[in-house]
C-alpha cells in the first residue's frame, strides 16, 4: 500500500509597499552619501558611493523578504551603474541575469516606472526648492529614492508570478 500524503508549502509573500519603502530608503541613503561626497570632491569615494546606489533596491528587497545575503543580484546592481546614464537600462539586465527569482522584463518595467517616478520627484523638488545651493543634491536623492522604491516594489509584487 502506498501512503498518499499531501504537503502544502506556502510561499512567503512580501508586501510590495514594505519592499518599496526599504528599497527606496536604502537607495536614498547611498544617494545622500554620493551627493555629500560629490560636494567634498573625493572622486574615488564618490564613484564607489555612486555604484552602491545600484545595490540599494536589491538590498531593500532582501531586507523586506528577510533573505539578506544573495550576492549575485547585489553585484549585478553595482555593475549596472557603471555606465551612469544608461543605468536604468543596464541595471535590470544584470540584476535579472544574476538572480533566479526575477525576470529581466519585469525588472525593466519596474525600472522604467521608477525612472518616471524619480524624474517627477526631481522636477517637483527643483521647482519647490528653487535656487538653493542644495537643490541638486536633494533632488538627486529624491530621484534615486523614487527609482529604487519602484524597483523594490516591482521585485516584491512580481516575485510569485
Amino acid at each position: 500500500m502506498i501512503p498518499l500524503t499531501t504537503m502544502t508549502a506556502a510561499q512567503p509573500t512580501t508586501n510590495p509597499w514594505l519592499a518599496s519603502l526599504y528599497a527606496g530608503l536604502a537607495t536614498a541613503i547611498f544617494a545622500v552619501i554620493t551627493a555629500l561626497l560629490f560636494q567634498a570632491e573625493l572622486l574615488v569615494l564618490y564613484i564607489i558611493a555612486f555604484l552602491l546606489i545600484g545595490a540599494g533596491p536589491v538590498l531593500g528587497y532582501q531586507i523586506a523578504t528577510r533573505r539578506l545575503g544573495n550576492w549575485g543580484p547585489i553585484v549585478g546592481g553595482i555593475l549596472g551603474f557603471i555606465l551612469g546614464p544608461l543605468a536604468w537600462l543596464l541595471w535590470p539586465i544584470l540584476v535579472g541575469a544574476l538572480s533566479r527569482e526575477h525576470s529581466i522584463g519585469r525588472l525593466l518595467l519596474g525600472s522604467i516606472i521608477g525612472i518616471i517616478v524619480g524624474i517627477l520627484l526631481f522636477l517637483i523638488s527643483v521647482s519647490a526648492i528653487g535656487q538653493n545651493p542644495y537643490t541638486i543634491g536633494t533632488s538627486f536623492t529624491l530621484l534615486c529614492a523614487g527609482w529604487g522604491g519602484a524597483c523594490g516594489a516591482a521585485m516584491a509584487a512580481w516575485r510569485s508570478l
